[in-house]
């Protein structure tokens, strides 16, 4: 999101999700959600968690799909919730101080890995599926996964093309295209070097100069988007006839009458994951909540009103739900998974590599 939050100069694919369904009005800064009182209920000892997410649309899915549900059947829970960013730096900046504020918090696929598990503490794997699903790990558990698709006019494109070669192609599909300005797990390096014949299970490492080198071919032809509902609006509103979108972001588009339709085919999977600061306050509590978001039986609950897919492989969303179309699994076609690893590990480098190439 960088808009993400995490850090630093690069903003990480993770606003897209956050931004959401459009202009979802936010709680507030750290809300209650329960009306439990202070002391002891008749469920028992009163327990407090503080979730960490990044606003928008999601999160209030994430209260509506999770929050409220687990305190209704946890009356001594109370969840408070902090919006609007999940920063890397401020998970660092708590840890080192001493003063960590925050339980369990929805990180993105560039974080809980190598040298930030030293900021992480270690899940209960008795309790929660910590492997389970893409990417988990002894310090980080999947909690839902998203899609990096190509996005096309219906009105316009009536044939819309299948590949990134074909998207890539001036002469085929002339007109503009856009991208999120975003150096994370977004998919404007694979979508170029798909274009450019790379196969699809040989994408990482990413060769970047072999992908701007492919990008150059349509420099002219690129806008590019401040942010996930902005690039997805480029579409909506006709500025451009392709964009390479966030599922989510164009089933909320689509949703409110766009003519917009995606390519399931070489589209890129990412994910979402939890994590428990190390020295959080209530850490037990915060593992109880982390291993109900993220099991089989309700872990498919936030996909049935907002189109990102399960976390858990074995959790299944409900196929009559009016996000089912728009979920980035079941789909068929070919698909590459982010490495999130190699995200986590180039952030620096890929940041300053597009702003370079941008500024050219």
């Amino acid at each position: 999101m960088r808009d993400h939050g995490r850090g630093g100069d690069w903003p990480t694919r993770r606003q897209v999700l956050r931004g959401g369904l459009g202009g979802a009005a936010l709680l507030g800064s750290a809300p209650f959600l329960g009306a439990c009182g202070p002391g002891e209920s008749a469920a028992g000892k009163s327990e407090r968690v503080t979730f960490a997410g990044n606003g928008g649309a999601l999160q209030k899915a994430q209260e509506k799909a999770y929050l409220a549900p687990y305190m209704r059947e946890h009356p001594n829970v109370k969840i408070v919730q902090d919006v609007g960013s999940t920063d890397y730096s401020r998970i660092e900046a708590m840890v080192k101080s001493g003063n960590v504020t925050w339980d369990l918090v929805d990180v993105g696929g560039d974080f809980g890995t190598g040298e930030h598990e030293a900021l992480l503490e270690p899940l209960d794997c008795r309790l929660i599926a910590c492997t389970a699903g893409e990417g988990g790990t002894p310090y980080r558990v999947p909690l839902h996964r998203y899609a990096s698709v190509m996005g096309y006019r219906t009105d316009k494109i009536p044939n819309p093309p299948k590949t990134w070669a074909e998207w890539f192609d001036l002469g085929a599909y002339p007109g503009k295209r856009a991208f999120f300005r975003v150096s994370g797990p977004t998919g404007i390096y694979e979508s170029a070097l798909l274009a450019d014949g790379v196969p699809i299970d040989k994408l990482f490492p990413l060769d970047v100069d072999r992908a701007f080198r492919k990008l150059d071919s349509i420099r002219s032809s690129l806008i590019w988007a401040p942010s996930p509902t902005d690039t997805v609006r480029l579409l909506a509103d006709g500025e451009v006839a392709l964009a390479s979108v966030f599922s989510s972001q164009a089933y909320a588009m689509a949703k409110d009458g766009a003519k917009i339709g995606v390519v399931w085919n070489e589209y890129g999977l990412g994910s979402d994951y939890l994590v428990i600061p190390k020295g959080a306050k209530n850490k037990d509590a915060a593992m109880k909540l982390a291993a109900y978001m993220t099991d089989a039986e309700h872990n498919a609950q936030l996909s049935n009103i907002y189109p990102v897919a399960p976390g858990h492989p074995e959790a299944r969303p409900d196929e009559s739900a009016a996000t089912y179309g728009f979920l980035p699994s079941g789909k068929g076609g070919a698909s590459f998974a982010y490495d999130s690893l190699y995200y986590a590990t180039n952030q620096k480098m890929l940041a300053q590599r597009l702003n370079e190439w941008l500024k050219k």
